[in-house]
């Protein structure tokens, strides 16, 4: 009997060693399984923090770039003027024997102050392309002749043929120049012609702007 129950004990003891052994094992897979995920969120973490510290400066650069260009723009000239031949009424100037200059001292805007209402001459403050549209009112029985020009060399022209009757004509055009930085732009009427201005609407302007600097 004694020899039974030790035998019984010492079964007892064997599978309850087995049992211990088994969860041990099963723990230590656990804490495996834990440490390879653990491995595995700091390997994401690491590759989440280079993407984040790219981003970062990627979006620097961008802030940047961004400065650079608005600083650009603040710091470009702005160059605009609109003008109209100034008459405190209603008449026509010419016919002349000779080619003249046009002095359109009506300033509407000017910025930048490159047009100067003395003279009727545009002076380029920066080196690059402009843009000038000129127009002129033609008074019947008369011809009409205009033209733009640059340095002394004419560019761009309109003409109107006199009208019959009492009626008036009216032409524009416009020209793209690039201009170096003290180049000057003018308007001149031609040779025994005539153009009439308005002293109320204005008929007879010129304008132009800065496109872009170069």
């Amino acid at each position: 009997m004694k020899m039974m129950m030790k035998r019984m004990a010492t079964g007892w003891l064997v599978l309850l060693g087995y049992m211990c052994l088994a969860q041990e094992e099963e723990v230590l897979g656990s804490v495996v399984n834990i440490y390879t995920e653990l491995k595995e969120l700091r390997s994401l973490v690491g590759e989440l923090s280079t993407k984040l510290h790219t981003a970062e400066a990627d979006l620097k650069e961008q802030r940047a770039m961004v400065d650079k260009l608005n600083k650009e723009r603040e710091e470009q000239p702005k160059v605009a003027f609109s003008a109209a031949l100034l008459s405190s009424e209603s008449k026509h100037h010419g016919p002349i024997d000779a080619e003249t200059n046009l002095i359109f001292g009506k300033v509407l805007t000017n910025f930048g102050s490159a047009y100067n209402p003395i003279t009727g001459v545009f002076t380029a403050p920066v080196r690059g392309v402009y843009y000038f549209r000129f127009s002129g009112n033609g008074f019947a029985g008369h011809d009409m002749g205009l033209s733009i020009f640059k340095d002394g060399q004419r560019m761009m022209s309109v003409y109107e043929y006199q009208s019959s009757g009492e009626q008036n004509d009216h032409a524009s055009n416009g020209v793209t120049l690039q201009l170096e930085k003290g180049e000057v732009v003018y308007m001149r009427l031609w040779i025994n012609t005539w153009i009439f201005i308005d002293g109320r609407y204005d008929y007879c302007s010129f304008s132009g702007f800065l496109l872009f600097p170069m």
